[in-house]
């Protein structure tokens, strides 16, 4: 039996015993905290589904294109259990340690034939862990993308993209003159004919938010607008009426749009580096 066949063989019929020894290691690892709490029955079949497709994998014409569905269900199903990817790779790469710790152990590569055969082995466990890792991180950057939209969804709703994006500008553009017009005409009316300030100015923060969300740290300048423009109505058509009120009004306007630019700018950022297009 040549040495690849004798691992593969080796593999297949102690898959088990070697899954408890990766498991015993891979809860005890300083590097892999997020598997220390969890139960040995939990962390067992993890090793034991990769050694049980690893003669698929390994004989296969095309690795690739063998190994990529598993890859992506391990990449999800760490996901699931709130794994980092970063501890999800390495105990992968402690998987393929204890394949060859075990058949050290066993002796399986005696003569020196053999000793080539498992070298040429080795180069092809290499190759589908190396497979591995690409499908795997292409897989967990997937799911915390749609993470992201899925949480995010009500935000999307309003138009909100990222900078790269850009789409719709025109019609924003429109639609934010005609809430501004708006809620300065507002302003003036209940300034000027109704001679008040009572809290008509919740109607401010549409354009406020809206702005923000549509063009981040840019948008800023329609609440700054808005705060200008509703102090000077009052300087202009209230006289004699403490101004102390519109003042904070105006400064809300600010600290809140600063604030919803900021966590859209941020989640922007998150996107782009999540490859949201």
């Amino acid at each position: 039996m040549s040495g690849s066949m004798k691992l593969v063989a080796l593999i297949e019929s102690h898959a088990e015993a070697i899954a408890r020894q990766w498991a015993k290691d891979v809860r005890r690892n300083p590097r892999t905290p997020s598997y220390h709490n969890m139960p040995e029955e939990a962390v067992v079949p993890i090793a034991m589904r990769f050694y049980d497709h690893f003669r698929q994998m390994f004989y296969a014409e095309k690795p690739a294109e063998a190994s990529r569905e598993y890859f992506r269900r391990y990449a999800e199903e760490v996901y699931r259990r709130g794994i980092p990817i970063s501890e999800a790779l390495y105990a992968l790469i402690m998987m393929r340690r204890h394949i060859w710790l075990y058949a050290e152990f066993q002796t399986i590569f005696i003569s020196a034939v053999e000793q080539k055969q498992a070298v040429d082995s080795l180069v092809r466990t290499i190759l589908m862990f190396d497979y591995a890792v690409l499908f795997i991180s292409e897989r967990y950057q997937e799911l915390i993308r749609e993470d992201i939209d899925r949480r995010v969804g009500p935000v999307g709703a309003l138009g909100m993209e990222t900078a790269a994006a850009g789409g719709g500008g025109a019609v924003k553009a429109v639609a934010m003159a005609i809430m501004v017009i708006g809620a300065a005409a507002v302003a003036v009316y209940f300034h000027r004919v109704l001679q008040t300030d009572v809290i008509f100015t919740h109607l401010f923060y549409i354009p406020v938010v809206l702005a923000s969300l549509w063009w981040g740290r840019k948008g800023v300048s329609v609440p700054l607008f808005l705060g200008i423009f509703l102090l000077g109505s009052h300087l202009v058509f209230l006289k004699g009426v403490p101004i102390t009120d519109d003042l904070i009004r105006a400064a809300m306007f600010v600290v809140i749009g600063g604030v919803v630019a900021f966590l859209r700018e941020g989640l922007a950022r998150a996107r782009d580096i999540y490859g949201q297009k």
